[in-house]
């Protein structure tokens, strides 16, 4: 689909993960802000994504629900992920509506089947005719029913790896609380340094660093949204990882600047 950007906001940059159900207003209410100012100034389709954050953490810690099913609360830990996720959604595009888009949830939980925390089917004619009529579609990482485990969460990067390739989109922004991929975890080591850019002649060692007595997985995720992102390099899609902590760095980079935070390509 031309020009349809897929754009996820971390949980870690959008709740306080120190806190369980906690935002942060501020941050959320400027990058709806952000995305609006560079929708009036360019035509883009974009579908927005974001992680749960503090909100479905505990419930899912507490049923255990990454496992699936596996005793009979289990049902209450599927009820309780999903309610913990949908609130955060609702507030997500309660804040695009009075930014000025016509912002509209699109929860996983109602619409997918995984397997093994793959997304294996998805009834997307809805989103498409949304994205026709230029709404935005907000998804994020929810539970689904597995037909291999009974349930299981699947993250905000799994989604936007399926919707890339079924809607052909050739650009993913994620927008987290880092400045992007470095050597080294930059809150441990005062030498770490940025990697502008994630191919195939460097993304092994970059594993290796992530993966490391020294890795740099700060947000609990690097190393998941590197492998998921560099899967869709083979199919052409580009993404880019960077810090929304910067006030206008978002907007910059959906309006076409490359090169704020680290590139994956092929």
């Amino acid at each position: 689909m031309e020009n349809l950007i897929l754009l996820k906001l971390g949980g870690s940059l959008i709740t306080d993960k120190t806190k369980p159900f906690t935002t942060r207003p501020d941050i959320i209410k400027r990058l709806t802000r952000e995305i609006h100012e560079a929708r009036k100034k360019k035509d883009i389709k974009l579908i927005i994504g974001h992680g749960g954050g503090s909100f479905p953490h505990k419930p899912a810690k507490d049923y255990r629900t990454d496992l699936g099913v596996i005793d009979k609360d289990s049902f209450k830990g599927i009820v309780a992920v999903q309610d913990a996720a949908a609130n955060l959604n609702r507030i997500v595009v309660n804040s695009l509506i009075e930014a000025g888009e016509n912002a509209i949830s699109f929860n996983p939980s109602s619409s997918v089947i995984a397997e093994e925390s793959i997304v294996k089917h998805w009834h997307l004619e809805p989103m498409k005719m949304m994205l026709k009529y230029d709404l935005v579609p907000v998804v994020y990482g929810d539970v689904v029913i597995d037909v291999r485990r009974g349930c299981s969460i699947i993250s905000t990067e799994e989604i936007l790896n399926f919707l890339s390739r079924d809607l052909d989109s050739k650009r993913i922004i994620l927008v987290g609380i880092t400045d992007g991929v470095f050597d080294k975890d930059p809150n441990k080591y005062p030498d770490a340094k940025l990697i502008p850019e994630i191919n195939s002649e460097n993304y092994l060692k970059v594993r290796e660093h992530l993966g490391g007595s020294a890795g740099i997985d700060v947000t609990g995720g690097m190393l998941h949204k590197v492998d998921q992102m560099f899967l869709l390099t083979k199919f052409g899609i580009e993404s880019e990882i960077i810090n929304g902590e910067k006030e206008g760095f978002l907007k910059r980079t959906l309006l076409g600047e490359r090169g704020l935070g680290t590139v994956i390509k092929a």
